[in-house]
């Protein structure tokens, strides 16, 4: 006799049910992992996020809940609901001043809730002024969203929320440095300075104007004005950890590694702005300053903020850039026009690519001859070109097909170049790559079998290209 099998559905709610069962057990870890398992199962349902944050931070990952609270806060076209979530986390958090200020907020949406006369006792204040609360609420809450969303790349969102807030708020001079920080980040150069000249106008001790300039001067290349601003920033002394940490992850992307983390570290000493921003920024300052494995444990724990490749860390970015410089030395210096072409293809292929940004590699590049200078922005800048075009298809054909050494990718520059002086129809690239490949002077001859099935040409093709070569 067969039994039949009931099957189980473990949905959202009894997992949801069984953190509550392990949660009055006083079992914390096991709580833990019901109330995430129900979270991932219904991401919309409040009361299982909020619960899941909750004991996150009551297990030490504050910083953690909230990052997760405040990306389900925007998902969900800020419903005010996440106002209250938030100041409970807060309070959990013992930070007494979020706690009330988002509490305030909440009260501003739902007026009848109660939670303001829960807030006047829980916080032992009693409240006269309503208006200036409500705005300091309003102004505090806003920075903070915004700070989140800027501090995870979410640059345009965060210039449209600013969009948002109040606008005799958003005149205040904190927010216009924050839409002139944003407008900088996606190259908007001339609405920032235009900004940031007005900010300077008002106030020249401005230390996040200031940043900001100095990062706009870099970015538009105007040197002199750059390293004046620079010369200021290095000897500034950031009145409060908000300067501190503007200053500081500025003066980390201008590679000033020993200040920025002298200014940095204390505010992870104090658990102050605990971000993907911070960690990110000390694990490279801490690295470039010889503190390697402090460096790794910034960087594994800023994973739990946002994942990234081990390949963009900065002992693997380190690596890059020597492998920049040893290329730079090797071939872009070389009297050879073909071979200073297949350095910057090299250089092109070394992994994080952005690596080149701010490298010493760019004073050789700047006296490079205007072909290859045009090679360049055709590699970097997408710039459309159908010479280099093709020559650049015929090195990645051959990479492709496994043929990497110098000799065979020199031998593809040089004929290419021979062919198309003499304006020979170069369509087919791949086929032209393998015929390079079939007449290149080698221990090995290949066949042509072999080079149509690892070029994934045809013989029609292969032939037709091998004819052209012979007749040049």
């Amino acid at each position: 006799m067969t039994r039949k099998v009931i099957p189980f559905d473990q949905n959202g709610e009894f997992h949801f049910n069984q953190g509550l069962k392990k949660t009055e057990q006083n079992k914390k870890p096991e709580a833990l992992r019901s109330f995430q398992k129900a979270y991932e199962l219904d991401r919309n349902n409040l009361a299982y996020l909020s619960q899941y944050a909750y004991l996150l931070a009551e297990n030490g990952r504050g910083a953690e809940a909230e990052h997760i609270l405040i990306n389900a806060f925007i998902q969900h076209q800020y419903d005010a609901e996440f106002y209250f979530i938030l100041s409970q986390l807060y309070i959990i958090n013992n930070d007494a001043n979020k706690a009330f200020l988002f509490g305030v907020q909440y009260v501003k949406y739902e007026p009848d809730s109660g939670y303001d006369e829960e807030l006047e006792e829980m916080f032992e204040v009693s409240i006269h002024d309503e208006e200036e609360v409500e705005r300091e609420a309003a102004r505090f809450t806003a920075q903070h969203l915004f700070q989140h969303l800027f501090m995870n790349a979410r640059i345009e969102e965060a210039l449209e929320f600013l969009s948002t807030v109040p606008e005799d708020i958003r005149k205040e001079r904190e927010f216009r440095n924050q839409k002139a920080m944003a407008l900088l980040f996606l190259n908007r150069y001339d609405e920032a300075h235009e900004l940031l000249e007005q900010l300077f106008l008002e106030d020249r001790t401005d230390m996040h104007a200031l940043s900001h300039m100095t990062l706009l001067y870099y970015h538009t290349g105007e040197e002199d004005k750059f390293n004046e601003f620079l010369k200021k920033l290095e000897v500034v002394q950031p009145l409060d950890d908000d300067a501190r940490f503007k200053v500081g992850l500025v003066l980390n992307f201008l590679q000033k590694y020993e200040r920025s983390y002298e200014l940095l570290y204390p505010l992870f000493k104090k658990q102050s702005f605990i971000s993907f921003q911070l960690l990110h920024a000390l694990s490279h300052a801490s690295y470039h300053t010889g503190r390697a494995e402090e460096s790794r444990v910034f960087w594994n724990r800023m994973q739990t903020f946002h994942q990234v490749k081990e390949i963009y860390s900065p002992w693997n970015r380190h690596r890059a850039s020597e492998k920049v410089s040893e290329i730079e030395t090797a071939y872009l210096k070389d009297d050879d026009p073909y071979r200073r072409l297949l350095g910057l293809y090299k250089i092109y292929n070394v992994v994080p690519r952005d690596v080149i940004l701010g490298h010493d590699v760019w004073d050789t590049i700047e006296n490079l001859e205007d072909y290859e200078k045009l090679y360049i922005s055709f590699l970097f800048q997408g710039l459309k070109l159908v010479r280099l075009g093709r020559m650049h298809k015929g090195l990645e054909a051959l990479s492709q097909a496994g043929f990497t050494d110098e000799e065979d990718q020199m031998s593809w520059i040089e004929l290419f170049h021979e062919l198309y002086e003499q304006k020979v129809e170069l369509e087919d690239i791949d086929a032209f790559a393998a015929a390079t490949m079939y007449f290149h002077k080698r221990e090995r001859k290949f066949s042509k079998k072999y080079l149509v099935e690892t070029f994934g040409t045809t013989l029609y093709r292969l032939n037709k290209a091998l004819g052209h070569i012979e007749q040049k």
